[in-house]
């Protein structure tokens, strides 16, 4: 029964940082499944939790892994943005408000998607989720400087293909 007291605990003190951070890893809020994966894998192998890093980085390591497991299982399907009409028929806010609201989060999760995994990873979990290096490192299983480095590639990365995405734009207008 202390299991599952823990995982209980653990589950309403973390259930949103997993949550976030298979939003952005998958680019989609439609992710329970997978945080209800990764919190029963988390149950299964809690006798391998030894503490030496925080419960959210173990967690978040979990997650990770039934986030790429779910990759390899299915290479051939890519992901849609889940639907805009869904989502206003579930939730307070006006259509007009949400599509406003989710435009600039749809860019980035485009974004993100889009670039190599190592720069995904950090960028998730270092300029989204802002944990700390160390935490960062002991998820990904890298050095402190590795982690370092691939979040500053990662965000020049990004502003490049933010630059790039306006000038096409504007390259766009231009030749119309």
């Amino acid at each position: 029964m202390q299991k599952d007291d823990l995982i209980h605990r653990w589950f309403n003190e973390y259930h949103d940082d997993i949550y976030n951070y298979l939003v952005y890893y998958f680019g989609r809020k439609d992710v329970e499944d997978f945080v209800q994966e990764a919190f029963l894998k988390a149950f299964q192998n809690i006798g391998r939790y030894e503490g030496r890093s925080s419960p959210k980085t173990w967690l978040i390591s979990i997650a990770r892994n039934v986030a790429i497991d779910h990759f390899r299982k299915n290479r051939v399907s890519r992901f849609l943005p889940i639907s805009l009409l869904k989502k206003a028929a579930s939730e307070e806010k006006s259509p007009l408000d949400l599509v406003l609201e989710d435009e600039t989060k749809q860019e980035l999760y485009d974004m993100i998607k889009k670039m190599k995994p190592a720069y995904r990873d950090v960028l998730i979990l270092r300029g989204i989720m802002q944990l700390t290096p160390n935490e960062t490192a002991s998820i990904l299983g890298w050095e402190k400087a590795k982690v370092n480095l691939s979040f500053h590639r990662g965000i020049e990365s990004l502003k490049k293909m933010s630059t790039e995405q306006k000038g096409g734009t504007r390259n766009a207008a231009i030749n119309e």
